[in-house]
C-alpha cells in the first residue's frame, strides 16, 4: 500500500533533521500496517539507528533496518524498513517518524531540497519508478543478430540492461544515472560498431517517462587471433613461461608471456595485411626447443591458433665439456618438502637448467643433468613446511662452471616465520577497522572477515593523563562485537585492540618518553584492557583478544637512534599501576629503566595479566628516517646503524629498510624473553612479541591528506612496499601483519568521481584484491584521478600527477597481488582506519562495498600456509 504524509525538514548544517507524519492511504483505504513500514529517500549524509525516533499510540517498540548506498557528492539513498520488535502487528499506531542525518561536508546540497525523494508504503516496497523508453537504431548489416549492452550507473549502483533493436520501456528507480553503451560488435571481435548515446547523463523521475536514442557508427572490419599453447605432452615444458612476439607487416607490434593452457586474444588487428606469431625458442635442461610459427593475413576474419607438441622441435643441446653439478645442501632441520633451482646463463637464448624436487634435508644431491661451462645466476624461492617459511640460499651466485670439472653449488636452508599465529586462522586472512557504528557487524559478516580493530582507551592515545574510567574503556564492546560477527559467521573472528602505552605519534619524544607520571596512567589504562580481555577467555575462545601496541614508537626511537639503554623511567611507574589494580608480582630484574627495559616490560605486562592474549608491536616505513625510498631508492645522511650504533650515509631499498628494521627491533628486545617469578613463587619465562605489524600510511591515496602528505602509491609503491614487509619478516624471522592498509579502489574511467577532496579512492583495494576493469592501463582509471596535480614539493618524488606517477614502472592489477603474502612472510592483513576505507560502510560506503564482496569471496578459496 503505497502512502501519503506530511513532510518536515530542518536544514542544519551538520546534523539535518525530518519528520515525517500524518499518514494516508493513497487509494483512499485506512491503514493497517501488517508487517514493515518502508521509508526511501535520498540523504546529504549517512544515518544510522540511533538517529531514528518513532513515536506512536499507543507505545511499541520499533525494530530498524537501514539500507544506504552512496549515490555521489556526499549523497546517500536509503531505504528503511520499520518493523515491530515483538512481530506484532502494527495497524496504524505510528504517529511520528523523526530522523537525524550526519552530513557529508557542509556543501553537500540541502536537505530539503531533496524533499521530493520521499516515498513510503505499507507491507510492500515504494513505488519509486521512473519509465526509461530506449529506441534502438537498425544497426549495420552483419551485426543484427547481437545485442546492446546499455549500464546506468547511479553511485554504486548499476542497471545493467541487455537490449535489443527497436523501441522498448523499462522501469527504473528514479534518480540522476550516467549512462554507457558498449560498441556492438561480434563475439569474435572482427565486425564491432561504436554505439553513440543521445545523452549520458539521464534522470529518471517518478511517475514519467526519460527517452533514450542509441545509434551505431559505420561498422569496421578487424581481424582477431586468439593464440593457445598446448605442450602438456612434453612434460618438462610443464609450468614453463613461454616468450610470445607478434609482428605486424614485419614490424614487432607486441609481445607477452604465454603458458601451456592459457589463451590470449588479440583483436582490432588490421583487416589488410601479414601477421606473424612466433614464440622465443628455449635452451632447458640441454634441449634446445624451437617452435614453427604461424604466418597468416590479415584479413578481418578470426583465427584460432594453437602451439602444439607437432610445433615443437627438440634437439638434444648437451656440449661435450659438460660438467657435473652437486647441490650440497645445509640444512638445521629437515623439512618434509621439496625445493628447486632456477640456473640461467646471459647467452642469447639463455641456457637454462631447472634442477627440481630436491629434497629439503642435509646431503650432497649429485645431478643427473650436466651442465654446460659458463656462468649462471641461481633463482631459488622459498617453501612453506608446516606453516613454517623456509628461505632458500645459495652460494655462489653467480655460480661459474667450468670445462669438464665438477662444479658444488652450495645451498643453505633457513626456517623463517611460523605463520601459525595463535587466535588466526592457518591460512592468509584478512581483518578491518571497526569504528563502533551499528552496521558494523552486519559489514564485517558480509566481508567474512578473520579480525576486527579497534583503539583502546577514551581517546585512543594513551590515555596518559589519569585512570581511565572502565566504562569509558572498549575492549569489552569490541570482545562483544567481535563475538556478534562470529555468530553470524559460525566461525572465529578475533577482536584487536590498537594500544598506546606510550604515544611518540604526537611528537615532543625526548620529553614524553621520559615522563613517568605519563607512563604510570597507560600503563595502568594498558593493564585494565588486558584484564578485559583474559576475562572474556572461555572455552570457544581460547584466545580472547590481540593487541597491538605503540604505533610509531619504535619508528620513532630508530629514527632518533635511541640505543637499548637509552634512560627511561620504567620500574616506578609500572610498579604504581601494578599496584593500582592489585597484580601482586614482582617486577623482573631483566626490566631496567631502559629502552629496552620499556620494550620487555610492555611485553611481561601482557604475559602476566593475559596470558592468552596474542601481542604484536608495530612498525613504520619512515622509521630509517623517510619514506621516500618506497618511490625509488633514496639517499638519507643519518641513518641508524643497528649493527655499530652509528648514524650514517645510507642508499635504502625495501630489502634495505627492511634488514635495518629488523636489527633495530631485535636489538631492542621486541621478541626477547624475560624470566620471573608469579605469585605464587613460580619460574615462568615470558615470551616476546608474537608477531610485528607494518604501517604503511593511514589515508586513502586520492585524499589530501595522504597525496599532500607524500603518500599516493601506484602499484609499484606497493610492491616494493611488500618488498619491505618481506626483508623485514626474513629478518626478524618473525610473521608480519600489514597494518591500517587503505582499501579503496581505483575508479574506472565510466565511473562518476565528484570531488577528489571529499571522495575516497585509492590503490589498495585495487592492488591486495586485483582489479580486472583496470588491468594494465592507464588509460583505464578515471581521468579525474589521474589528473590531481601533487604538491611541488613532491613532483621529484611522485612526478607532477598520478599520471606520471602511473606512467614510471610497468604495472598490472589484474590478478589479487596476495597469493605470494604467505612466502613474504605475511599471515595476516588488516584495512582501513578511522578514516580510511576498509570494509565498514560507515566510512566510505562505495569502496568499502567493494571491498566487502572482494573479501566475501577470498573466504571461498583462501590462501593455504603451504607451498
Amino acid at each position: 500500500m503505497q502512502l501519503d504524509f506530511t513532510l518536515n525538514i530542518s536544514d542544519d548544517t551538520w546534523y539535518p533533521t525530518a519528520d515525517i507524519s500524518g499518514f494516508k492511504a493513497k487509494p483512499g483505504n485506512s491503514i493497517d500496517i501488517k508487517e514493515k513500514l518502508v521509508v526511501t529517500f535520498t540523504a546529504p549524509g549517512k544515518i544510522t539507528e540511533g538517529d531514528i525516533n518513532i513515536s506512536s499510540d499507543p507505545w511499541l517498540a520499533f525494530n530498524t533496518k537501514i539500507e544506504a548506498s552512496e549515490i555521489g557528492g556526499g549523497l546517500f539513498d536509503i531505504k528503511l524498513t520499520i518493523t515491530s520488535a515483538d512481530g506484532s502487528h502494527i495497524g496504524n499506531i505510528i504517529n511520528n517518524i523523526h530522523l537525524g542525518i550526519n552530513a557529508s561536508s557542509d556543501s553537500t546540497p540541502a536537505w530539503s531540497t531533496l524533499s521530493d525523494t520521499f516515498t513510503i508504503a505499507a507491507d510492500e516496497d515504494p513505488n519509486v519508478s521512473g519509465q526509461l523508453t530506449v529506441k534502438c537504431a537498425t544497426p549495420p548489416a552483419g551485426l543484427e543478430n547481437e545485442t546492446v549492452e546499455l549500464n546506468l550507473v547511479r553511485g554504486e549502483k548499476t542497471e545493467h540492461l541487455t537490449l535489443k533493436f527497436g523501441t522498448a520501456t523499462y522501469n527504473i528507480a528514479a534518480g540522476n544515472y550516467q549512462a554507457s553503451v558498449a560498441d556492438l560488435k561480434k563475439a569474435d571481435g572482427t565486425l564491432r560498431a561504436p554505439a553513440q548515446l543521445s545523452a549520458s547523463e539521464l534522470t529518471i523521475a517518478q511517475g514519467k517517462t526519460t527517452t533514450l536514442n542509441i545509434t551505431f557508427g559505420k561498422a569496421e572490419r578487424s581481424t582477431t587471433i586468439d593464440i593457445a599453447l598446448d605442450v602438456d605432452s612434453i612434460p618438462a615444458l610443464h609450468n614453463e613461461s613461454f616468450h610470445l612476439v607478434y609482428q605486424e607487416n614485419g614490424v614487432e607490434e607486441g609481445s607477452g608471456e604465454l603458458r601451456s593452457g592459457e589463451q590470449q586474444r588479440l583483436d582490432q588487428l588490421p583487416a589488410s595485411g601479414k601477421f606473424i606469431l612466433s614464440i622465443a625458442e628455449r635452451r632447458l635442461n640441454n634441449i634446445h626447443y624451437t617452435f614453427d610459427s604461424f604466418t597468416g593475413d590479415l584479413n578481418g576474419q578470426y583465427h584460432d591458433l594453437v602451439f602444439r607438441q607437432g610445433q615443437v622441435h627438440q634437439n638434444a643441446d648437451t656440449p661435450a665439456n659438460a660438467a657435473k653439478v652437486t647441490v650440497k645442501v645445509t640444512a638445521a632441520k629437515a623439512a618434509g618438502t621439496t625445493f628447486s633451482l632456477h640456473l640461467k646463463d646471459g647467452a642469447t637464448p639463455p641456457r637454462e637448467y631447472r634442477f627440481e624436487n630436491l629434497p629439503a634435508q642435509q646431503g650432497n644431491l649429485e645431478q643427473a643433468i650436466k651442465v654446460a661451462p659458463g656462468t649462471y645466476t641461481v633463482e631459488s624461492s622459498t617453501f612453506i613446511d608446516g606453516g613454517v617459511l623456509h628461505y632458500v640460499d645459495v652460494g655462489p651466485n653467480p655460480f661459474t662452471v667450468k670445462s669438464n670439472t665438477p662444479a658444488q653449488l652450495s645451498v643453505a636452508i633457513t626456517e623463517g616465520a611460523n605463520l601459525h599465529v595463535k587466535g588466526f586462522p592457518e591460512f592468509l586472512s584478512f581483518g578491518a577497522c571497526a569504528d563502533m557504528s551499528p552496521t558494523n557487524v552486519n559489514d564485517f559478516a558480509e566481508a567474512r572477515v578473520a579480525s576486527l580493530f579497534k583503539y583502546s582507551g577514551d581517546d585512543g592515545m594513551g590515555d596518559a593523563g589519569g585512570f581511565l574510567d572502565p566504562a569509558k574503556e572498549p575492549t569489552a564492546k569490541i570482545i562483544e562485537m567481535a563475538r556478534d560477527v562470529s555468530a553470524k559467521l559460525n566461525d572465529s573472528v578475533l577482536p584487536v585492540m590498537v594500544s598506546y602505552t606510550c604515544n611518540l605519534s604526537l611528537g615532543d619524544v625526548p620529553n614524553i618518553i621520559g615522563d613517568p607520571v605519563r607512563h604510570k596512567f597507560s600503563f595502568a589504562n594498558f593493564i585494565q584492557a588486558l584484564k578485559m580481555a583474559q576475562e572474556a577467555k572461555d572455552a570457544s575462545h581460547p584466545v580472547p583478544a590481540g593487541f597491538i601496541v605503540n604505533p610509531d614508537y619504535l619508528g620513532e626511537c630508530q629514527k632518533y637512534g635511541f640505543t637499548p639503554d637509552y634512560a627511561i623511567p620504567v620500574r616506578k611507574p609500572l610498579g604504581e599501576a601494578l599496584a593500582h589494580h592489585g597484580v601482586n608480582v614482582a617486577i623482573p630484574a631483566g626490566i631496567t629503566d631502559t629502552l629496552k627495559g620499556y620494550i620487555k616490560g610492555v611485553n611481561w605486562l601482557v604475559r602476566v595479566v593475559a596470558p592468552d592474549v596474542v601481542l604484536g608491536w608495530q612498525v613504520n616505513l619512515w622509521s630509517i628516517g623517510g619514506s621516500q625510498w618506497v618511490y625509488n631508492d633514496f639517499s638519507y645522511d643519518d641513518v641508524f646503524d643497528p649493527v655499530d650504533g652509528q648514524k650514517k650515509k645510507m642508499t635504502i631499498s625495501p630489502e634495505l629498510a627492511g634488514k635495518l628494521t629488523a636489527e633495530y627491533a631485535l636489538l631492542v628486545g621486541v621478541f626477547e624473553e624475560t624470566a620471573y617469578t608469579d605469585a605464587k613463587g613460580k619460574n615462568i619465562v615470558a615470551k616476546g612479541a608474537d608477531f610485528m605489524a607494518v604501517d604503511r600510511y593511514e589515508a586513502d591515496d586520492f585524499t589530501l591528506r595522504a597525496y599532500m602528505n607524500g603518500y599516493c602509491y601506484s602499484p609499484y609503491e606497493w610492491d616494493r612496499t611488500f618488498d619491505y614487509c618481506a626483508s623485514l619478516s626474513r629478518h626478524l624471522r618473525q610473521p608480519v601483519l600489514p597494518w591500517q592498509i587503505p582499501a579503496s579502489r581505483l575508479a574506472t574511467k565510466s565511473e562518476q568521481v565528484n570531488n577528489v577532496a571529499t571522495e575516497f579512492w585509492g590503490t589498495g583495494g585495487s592492488y591486495l584484491m586485483g582489479h580486472a576493469e583496470i588491468g594494465n592501463s592507464v588509460d583505464a582509471i578515471n581521468e579525474t584521478l589521474l589528473n590531481i596535480e601533487f604538491p611541488s614539493v613532491h613532483a621529484g618524488m611522485m612526478g607532477r600527477n598520478p599520471r606520471e606517477l602511473f606512467n614510471r614502472h610497468p604495472w598490472d592489477v589484474t590478478t589479487p597481488k596476495y597469493l605470494d603474502f604467505p612466502s613474504r612472510g605475511i599471515f595476516h592483513v588488516q584495512v582501513g582506519g578511522g578514516a580510511t576505507t576498509g570494509a565498514v560502510s560507515a566510512v566510505n560506503m562505495d569502496s568499502s562495498k567493494w571491498m566487502r564482496a572482494k573479501l566475501k569471496a577470498y573466504r571461498d578459496n583462501p590462501v593455504k600456509f603451504k607451498s
